[in-house]
């Protein structure tokens, strides 16, 4: 059968409306062709399977068994010719399509509504979707190809992924304004051992990197009194505006609520809580046009901060 070797969708779709109108004629009407060319396309369709496919109930037309059949098998192949047509036009123009991005809290808050905004005056015909969550469930969700590409707050090492390091960041202690570390601009480790401590939630990258530098400092998070563990960034900077412990919090987040003069950041001494965020895609031969400018995009920003 050479039916779609031949690309003939116009039958499939001719032979779907006949069964929905159940009207040779109105059929013509609305595609524009002659009611012998409807007829003959039918005809064509009963010829290359074997089987009658229409059969007049009245006035009306109604699918056989057959036709029934291959009614909701057309469905599915316009249905998967018409997905197929919207990839390859992604595929074959950067200026369109959807693009589905995940990022964790720091990058997905702060950093990217920015960026994106920038990226939509570029390229106002990409929709883009954006889910935040911690960095385990952004990996998760690049790795399994729900989403095309994640921003995470640490490092990745999977075989099903791609990535690049991107821009950089620091955490920073936060305490409250009135806070009597506040006069200080670094703080040592040893005088924040008896305070009360909020940390993000396990799988955050923001936990991980605090876990890790904390560790090389001789700490582990078991000798700190932990008041809470929190879901989010936001949630832990308000606790700590509240006056509920100390925080180790990245300066993209902590930077407006410094300003407004609610909180202040300090330093440790003898600690460096540099990291970078990176960019991770599947790992894939080819990959759409759409995703591809994007990944440039994010490529260029990496470029431009580097040159500040």
């Amino acid at each position: 059968m050479n039916i779609m070797k031949d690309m003939r969708l116009n039958l499939f779709k001719t032979f779907v409306r006949v069964v929905e109108i159940q009207n040779l004629s109105r059929v013509a009407e609305e595609m524009g062709i002659s009611q012998p060319a409807v007829s003959k396309q039918i005809q064509s369709l009963e010829e290359t399977f074997g089987v009658l496919l229409l059969e007049r109930a009245g006035r009306r037309l109604k699918p056989t068994e057959a036709g029934e059949v291959l009614y909701e098998c057309s469905m599915d192949i316009l249905r998967v010719w018409e997905r197929t047509e919207k990839i390859m036009e992604e595929m074959a123009d950067t200026h369109r399509g959807n693009l589905l991005l995940g990022a964790s809290t720091i990058p997905g808050e702060y950093i990217m509504p920015t960026l994106l905004k920038d990226y939509k005056e570029k390229h106002p015909q990409v929709n883009i979707f954006m889910d935040i969550g911690d960095t385990e469930d952004i990996i998760s969700g690049v790795t399994e190809g729900e989403l095309d590409v994640g921003i995470v707050g640490a490092p990745f090492d999977h075989r099903r992924l791609d990535g690049f390091e991107w821009i950089e960041d620091e955490l920073v202690l936060v305490v409250p304004e009135e806070h009597e570390l506040s006069a200080g601009g670094k703080v040592s480790v040893n005088a924040l051992m008896h305070e009360y401590w909020l940390f993000r939630e396990k799988g955050s990258g923001t936990r991980q990197t605090a876990e890790e530098v904390l560790r090389h400092l001789g700490v582990k998070t078991e000798q700190l009194s932990i008041a809470a563990e929190l879901g989010s960034t936001e949630a832990v900077l308000s606790s700590v505006e509240a006056g509920l412990g100390v925080s180790l919090v990245s300066v993209w987040a902590v930077n407006r609520a410094q300003k407004a003069g609610r909180l202040k950041s300090l330093r440790i001494a003898g600690a460096d809580f540099s990291r970078r965020f990176y960019v991770i895609f599947p790992r894939q031969k080819q990959r759409r046009r759409t995703v591809e400018a994007f990944l440039n995009f994010l490529r260029q920003v990496k470029e431009e901060r580097a040159s500040i």
